[in-house]
């Protein structure tokens, strides 16, 4: 047993030994397989990079030649610098002389601008001096302060009176001559020029009980009831008057040389007697000293009767003279008396004739100078302009020399480059690879050679493996369990051999697979060494990238060019194909709706111009009411239409505009005093009062446009001062009243409109309309506290009761009493109720 266990030791040791030696000569022969496979691999793909180099040099070779063909329709890079070169001095030449005419033209506008503004300021001093009557209005306040005081207090409170207020005198009366202005202030006394004028008897004891009264204001008033101007009896008739302007120069009477309202006048000729006072010239004076002319004047008509008296100014040597004939009283004879007229003092120009001379001298004179340098403004304006275009057409022409300067750069680059391509990829085609491919071949030789040795001594020892096996069975069957061993052995030794077979195929597969994989990786890694391989030249080629713009384009072109080389990807083709379709559809849809979207605009631009036409004709009707309405008021207004304009239109339709229909809007315009220009309706501009007026008048011309069963403002009238509120009310009055279109049907009207308001003035005419009904909303403790207490027949009864107690008759009743509670019986008895006025005896 000893022997048979030593045998059995020795012939296991030997088995473990074949079998590593088994398994070590295997994994060589696979790791030689694999070397081969990669050295097929790489010899194929010699063969393919020789093939596509040298289609690639065909390509670049085409495009040198294109290149080179472009190159000769572009011009020579001297002429390219001569262009460029004469383009830049004239536009440094033009620069220069646009620098210098750009200075002239600022020192002239400058000037001008200066001119401008002293003829604004000139004319508006001239404008504030021909303003005679405000200057002149000045100085006499000036000089009688509590006429001033009294003037201000009846400015401030005009509201309170019935009717207009006039005066002073003095401030109403306008004379075109500063001989009429001495002779009235000769003439008309000093208290009637500073008299103050009424039209009834309330606003008299008014002014006279607030002024003189409580102020302590000395004030002459006079009343012209209503304000009429009463006719008057000329003392000469139309023939002497014809006779004296032709034979003794006579100009006319005096009240035709001045300019004052109806209420003045009647008070001057009341007072003064204007209209029989005679204005002469230096004829009339020649006529006075030889022929007797007073006399004359004063001589009692063709039927008799008693001397009248006279009154002439004339004139002599620039010396104004008035004569007087006065009648006595007692003697029925004439007296002359002659007065030296001076200058007027109250009635003379607020500004001298020299100042306003000086003034319109001054304004002329700028006017000149201005008129003088506008030629020379406008003659250099135009040469800069001319500057202008020249400047931009060498501009053209050196943008243009650029352009082609810079073309010319690209055109060589890419030339060269594309050259330097060509070179390389020749190079490359021309390469031998001869030698590479011997040594290649020769390693498959070599790999080939070990590969089978290896596989050699891997079965030489599977030989020896089975020998071992065999000898270590026989060693362990014992003559008693041969038989049994031996069959154990066998069963043992045929599974062995199926894993073995098993194991066999797994290798065989896996190194298949490992045979692939490694075919696939060497190919991978050779188009990745083909694409970009990193070696220390491409390291050193990354360094060396292009800096300038020129050079980049180049690079851009050549690197297309290298993806443009590579194979074509399938799923990319696919790819673009599905999104080419999808951008054709895209590009159907956009043109359906672009045609859609101008159909649409064209119908927005019809309905629009039927649209604007009506609301233009609309606001036109508004426009000519609004400006009457307050014309009336003695403003101005108009109405407009405030376009929005349009949007800019950035989808490529130039045909069809965009309407800023969002900006269009209704703009008034007003103007409340005769030195300004009409301007926008502001919170900013108009005071509130003015901004009242300008809405009222607005809405009142609006309501004739529109039928309406009743309007109602709230008070409208607040922040109005006392002129304006009256015409105010009374344009409400009449638009309110007036039937539409003219009819006087009892269903025709214009609406009812309800007034709401805290106050009234006091005397409003207007408000005596009988379609004008007057509400006062009382409230207060003593007032019903519902409206059914309101009981006309308990009132009735209960007034009837009083009288019956005051009557003489104690318990009897009047006749008249009896005969309306009869008529009150008969109504509540269902009978027609008659109601007759009831007569009280006082």
């Amino acid at each position: 047993s000893e022997r048979t266990g030593s045998r059995h030791a020795a012939s296991e040791e030997e088995m473990k030994r074949a079998a590593r030696n088994y398994d070590r000569h295997t994994r060589k022969a696979e790791a030689y397989e694999d070397k081969i496979d990669s050295s097929l691999t790489h010899l194929v793909s010699i063969e393919e990079l020789r093939y596509r180099r040298e289609r690639e040099a065909a390509q670049q070779r085409a495009k040198v030649e294109e290149l080179r063909e472009r190159m000769v329709d572009l011009p020579s890079e001297e002429e390219v610098e001569e262009v460029y070169a004469k383009a830049t001095a004239d536009m440094r030449e033009v620069r220069a002389e646009l620098t210098k005419i750009k200075r002239e033209a600022g020192n002239i506008s400058d000037r001008m601008k200066a001119l401008k503004e002293g003829a604004r300021k000139a004319q508006g001093k001239l404008d504030r001096m021909n303003d005679d009557r405000a200057r002149r209005n000045e100085r006499i306040f000036r000089q009688n302060v509590k006429l001033a005081q009294t003037f201000e207090w009846i400015d401030q409170n005009r509201k309170m009176f019935r009717r207009r207020v006039w005066g002073p005198i003095v401030c109403e009366i306008q004379t075109e001559t500063a001989d009429v202005s001495a002779f009235v202030e000769q003439h008309v006394p000093y208290r009637c020029l500073v008299m103050y004028v009424v039209e009834c008897e309330e606003d008299s004891n008014l002014l006279y009980r607030e002024v003189r009264q409580k102020r302590n204001l000395p004030i002459n008033i006079s009343i012209v009831p209503l304000g009429r101007l009463e006719p008057v009896r000329h003392i000469y008739s139309h023939e002497k008057m014809d006779m004296l302007k032709r034979d003794h120069g006579i100009l006319g009477v005096l009240e035709d040389q001045f300019v004052v309202p109806d209420p003045v006048l009647q008070v001057l000729r009341n007072e003064a007697s204007v209209h029989a006072v005679l204005v002469g010239s230096d004829k009339t004076q020649e006529s006075i000293d030889k022929q007797g002319l007073m006399d004359m004047l004063s001589a009692p008509g063709s039927r008799g009767g008693r001397m009248q008296q006279a009154c002439v100014f004339t004139k002599h040597m620039n010396h104004f003279y008035k004569y007087t004939n006065n009648v006595s009283r007692y003697s029925g004879k004439t007296s002359m008396r002659v007065d030296d007229i001076s200058q007027a003092r109250m009635l003379a120009p607020g500004v001298s004739e020299d100042q306003k001379a000086a003034a319109e001298r001054e304004v002329e004179k700028l006017g000149r100078e201005i008129e003088e340098l506008a030629p020379k403004e406008e003659e250099i304006n135009k040469r800069y302009l001319g500057l202008q275009e020249e400047g931009q057409e060498i501009q053209r022409s050196l943008t243009e020399a650029k352009t082609a300067k810079t073309n010319l750069k690209n055109s060589q680059a890419r030339l060269a480059n594309a050259r330097r391509k060509l070179e390389e990829l020749e190079e490359a085609a021309a390469s031998d690879s001869v030698e590479e491919k011997n040594v290649i071949i020769a390693d498959l030789k070599k790999y080939s050679g070990c590969s089978i040795g290896e596989l050699e001594s891997a079965a030489q020892q599977h030989t020896v493996l089975m020998k071992n096996t065999y000898t270590l069975a026989g060693i362990k069957m014992t003559e008693d369990g041969l038989t049994a061993t031996t069959r154990r052995l066998k069963e043992k030794l045929s599974e062995k051999k199926a894993e073995s077979s098993s194991l066999e195929v797994e290798v065989t597969r896996a190194a298949s697979d490992l045979k692939d994989a490694k075919k696939d990786l060497a190919d991978f890694k050779a188009q990745a060494e083909e694409i970009a391989p990193m070696t220390d030249e491409l390291k050193a080629k990354l360094i060396e990238l292009p800096a300038s713009l020129e050079e980049v384009d180049a690079a851009l072109e050549e690197a297309a060019e290298k993806v443009d080389s590579i194979h074509d990807n399938p799923e990319v083709l696919v790819q673009y194909e599905k999104r080419k379709r999808q951008l054709a559809q895209i590009r159907d849809e956009l043109e359906n709706l672009n045609e859609t979207q101008s159909n649409k605009r064209i119908q927005l631009e019809t309905i629009k111009k039927n649209w604007e036409q009506a609301l233009v004709n609309t606001i036109e009707k508004v426009n000519t009411l609004f400006a009457e309405y307050m014309a009336e008021l003695g403003c101005a207004g108009e109405v407009s239409l405030r376009n929005g304009g349009e949007q800019e239109n950035n989808r490529g339709d130039d045909n069809i505009p965009f309407y800023n229909f969002p900006e269009w809007g209704i703009e008034i315009r007003v103007k409340f005093r005769q030195e300004s220009k009409l301007q926008v309706l502001s919170a900013r501009v108009q005071s509130g009062g003015e901004r009242s007026v300008s809405t009222i008048m607005y809405l009142m011309a609006l309501q004739g446009l529109m039928v309406c069963p009743f309007r109602c403002v709230d008070e409208i009238n607040q922040g109005l001062d006392e002129r304006n509120e009256r015409l105010v009310f009374k344009r409400i009055v009449l638009n309110s009243t007036k039937p539409p279109n003219g009819s006087s049907a009892p269903h025709q009207h214009s609406g009812q409109y309800f007034l709401i308001t805290p106050k009234l003035l006091p005397n409003l005419t207007d408000i005596e309309n009988e379609d004008v009904t007057v509400l006062c909303i009382l409230n207060g403790p003593y007032n019903f506290k519902h409206f059914s207490d309101w009981d006309v027949d308990k009132f009735l009864g209960l007034r009837k009761h009083a009288l019956r107690d005051t009557c003489h008759a104690g318990n009897q009743l009047s006749p008249n009493e009896e005969e309306e509670e009869e008529n009150e019986r008969t109504s509540r008895g269902g009978g027609t109720p008659q109601r007759k006025k009831r007569k009280t005896n006082s």
